[in-house]
């Protein structure tokens, strides 16, 4: 049967979706120059009342039983319109129960936005209750902001909830079927602050477990740098002085090693990988370029680059990848051995050919990215975090091997100005408690003693 609309064409609707769209990146905080972007009370109201459009549109076709032919139909041109490569993917997932619920959509976008000034936010605040003013002054209400103040005054928080439930099932209720279920002239402001209130106990809740984080982190750090100060006053042992002294390194090292998986920060970007490489790779790429072309001596945009490409290999693994580690038990063995059973990995066949039995899509085109950025400047993958580099790095790819070479160079070919540390250039033994050493010890650990957290 297709669409059914009498007023209004599929066509015409289809056409007002790129530019909602638009609204609503512009509602995220950003205008497309990545400058903040600046809203006034006007502006807000008509984002609100072009997605109250949308929502008449959709409300009149459930109204005439002809919901569920139509949605069908303009989802499958929508869909078509929403595969341009240009076309926001963080919004590509827009159909007709979206914008059947198009103001609550708009609402969010403009509460969730980090940069949010005061001024914006009083501007969301302004729309809303002008919006709701000029309904009640519709009905006949003389002083239309008495009425408004008493109905806030009134308003029951505890039900708020309950607003947002409600529809058949297989038919989306509009937002604005929800704002009025309760109240007539108050459903705006009503959305608004159970809107509020979600971002307040969200907020809440983030706070909580940063707090909780960051007493996780402090332990590993008391536990794994105070103890070996206070070993001082302990009487000395000959025999075993030496195994002690390992093992109070390993302990450092492995709190180094959390310290960098705990942190906010580490977690911020963690966070910022997901959503940046759930975009298509030719968008996340364009993302990139800005960083890598600056003309930085110290290639602080490449590396960030990298680190955040590490991160996304990793990230499908990070529970468990964290959980392994923190239960990780000292072992004593000679780095000598641990640097040649990681030798040995590279006898078998390369990863490159086999990749995509073990790695998603999406990790192989990061994988390859990574790759073809540190091809030229290897040197690079000094400048990553040991821990993140040996985890993410698959065995036996290209990228191993070449981060090994750089290894190697350590112990014949590296100039002075290229040395890593201070230790003797006679032996890989003379390697102890630095960075080289270090290095070893993280790939050693994910590649040969715990394969399984570097891949599946």
């Amino acid at each position: 049967m297709g669409w059914a609309h009498e007023a209004v064409a599929m066509e015409e609707v289809l056409g007002l979706v790129p530019g909602f769209v638009d609204i609503l990146v512009l509602a995220g905080g950003r205008t497309s120059s990545g400058a903040p972007a600046s809203w006034r009370s006007g502006d807000v109201q008509k984002a609100l009342r072009w997605a109250l459009f949308f929502e008449e549109v959709f409300r009149n076709l459930r109204e005439s039983g002809r919901y569920e032919d139509s949605a069908r139909e303009f989802d499958a041109a929508l869909a078509e319109l929403t595969s341009n490569r240009n076309f926001p993917q963080g919004l590509a997932s827009v159909r007709s129960d979206t914008l059947s619920a198009a103001w609550e959509l708009v609402i969010k976008h403009f509460l969730k936005a980090k940069t949010t000034s005061v001024e914006n936010l009083c501007a969301v605040l302004e729309a809303v209750v002008e919006m709701d003013i000029e309904g009640i002054g519709g009905s006949g209400e003389r002083n239309a902001c008495q009425e408004y103040v008493k109905s806030i005054l009134n308003m029951d928080l505890s039900s708020l909830a309950r607003a947002k439930s409600g529809g058949d099932a297989g038919v989306p209720t509009t937002s604005s079927d929800k704002l009025y279920s309760e109240s007539l002239f108050m459903g705006h402001s009503r959305v608004l602050v159970n809107e509020l209130l979600e971002r307040l106990e969200s907020a809440s809740s983030i706070s909580l477990a940063e707090r909780g984080l960051g007493t996780l982190l402090g332990s590993v750090k008391r536990n794994n740098f105070d103890d070996a100060g206070s070993t001082s006053s302990a009487p000395a042992i000959p025999k075993k002085s030496q195994l002690v002294d390992e093992f109070l390194m390993w302990k450092k090292w492995r709190g180094r090693c959390l310290s960098y998986l705990l942190d906010e920060r580490t977690i911020r970007i963690l966070s910022g990988s997901n959503f940046i490489f759930s975009a298509p790779k030719e968008q996340w790429i364009k993302v990139f370029e800005p960083l890598i072309a600056s003309v930085d001596s110290s290639q602080s945009g490449l590396v960030e680059v990298m680190e955040i490409c590490l991160l996304g290999l990793v990230s499908r693994r990070w529970d468990p990848l964290i959980q392994s580690f923190v239960s990780h038990t000292y072992s004593s063995v000679p780095i000598s051995k641990q640097y040649s059973d990681l030798h040995q990995l590279l006898q078998g066949p390369y990863q490159d050919e086999c990749s995509d039995k073990i790695l998603s899509l999406k990790e192989n085109d990061i994988l390859e990215y990574a790759r073809q950025s540190l091809e030229s400047k290897p040197h690079i993958l000094w400048l990553l975090p040991p821990v993140l580099t040996a985890a993410a790095i698959p065995p036996r790819s290209t990228l191993f091997e070449i981060y090994l070479a750089e290894i190697d160079k350590q112990f014949d070919e590296a100039a002075s100005t290229n040395r890593r540390c201070n230790c003797r250039r006679d032996g890989i033994e003379q390697h102890h408690n630095c960075d080289i050493a270090k290095r070893i010890q993280c790939l050693y650990i994910f590649h040969v003693q715990q394969p399984h957290l570097t891949v599946h």
